[in-house]
């Protein structure tokens, strides 16, 4: 978190000075819909368990509000604002968790899977560059970040133990789903925070001089929380889609 924090810092310094000469373009607004997939990266004591990342995915819907700073013609510099919805999923495990059935015997090795979900409220800053290509066309390139605050979630567990012909399948496998309050995450997890960081891509299409669509692709990295008593966690980087409306001016 430390490091998020000197990130956003830094980049709300540069962004003050910067455009501090620079005259005003016009208010900014953008409502979007986001959502993509990737990895998770375990952390030292996930890999001293053997434990492997398997698949991250998000989904969020959210609002980026500020200013456009003109610099000059065809190009400008936004500070926005960035609140909105987020649903994120971390998974991570090691062995197999099948089970299989031959003659009425089964078999299984030993495995464990972790699913952590999460619903959030996510808070950030991301300046953005934007280029104008005259007409209806233009480009924005952002660079930000800050934390997404989950306000519920879920755990499941699903593990199996090794064993081979046996004539039952009691106990072979067992799997636990836990529902997490607020609450929960403050008592199990530490931080009880996800900080983020990504760097956007917006492609706008104007239909009026203040008015457009955008299209676009986000690459992300998430620093997840972690357990409190045995420090197992995993980051997550992810790549996906975004589309909204934007309202403000043109580069």
């Amino acid at each position: 978190m430390k490091k998020i924090k000197k990130f956003l810092l830094t980049i709300a310094i540069t962004m003050i000075f910067s455009v501090s000469a620079f005259a005003a373009s016009g208010f900014e607004f953008l409502f979007q819909l986001a959502g993509g997939a990737g990895v998770v990266i375990p952390n030292k004591e996930a890999k001293d368990l053997g434990i492997k990342g398997s698949l991250s995915a998000d989904a969020d819907v959210s609002a980026q509000i500020g200013y456009m700073f003109q610099v000059k013609e065809g190009f400008g510099i936004s500070v926005l604002g960035e609140l909105g919805y987020s649903f994120d999923v971390y998974s991570m495990g090691y062995g197999d968790t099948s089970v299989t059935s031959v003659g009425g015997t089964y078999s299984a090795k030993e495995g464990l899977d972790i699913g952590l979900f999460y619903h959030s409220f996510k808070l950030g800053l991301l300046p953005k560059f934007n280029i104008g290509f005259g007409g209806r066309h233009g480009l924005a390139i952002g660079i930000g970040g800050g934390v997404k605050i989950p306000l519920a979630g879920n755990m499941s567990t699903t593990s199996t133990i090794a064993v081979n012909g046996v004539t039952s399948d009691a106990g072979i496998k067992t799997e636990d789903k836990i529902t997490l309050s607020r609450q929960d995450i403050n008592d199990f997890f530490s931080p009880s925070v996800i900080g983020y960081m990504k760097v956007t891509f917006d492609y706008y299409l104007f239909f009026t001089d203040n008015i457009a669509m955008n299209f676009g692709l986000y690459l992300g990295r998430d620093f997840a929380p972690k357990q409190k008593d045995t420090k197992i966690g995993g980051d997550a980087f992810d790549i996906g889609l975004q589309l909204g409306f934007r309202f403000g001016p043109k580069a």
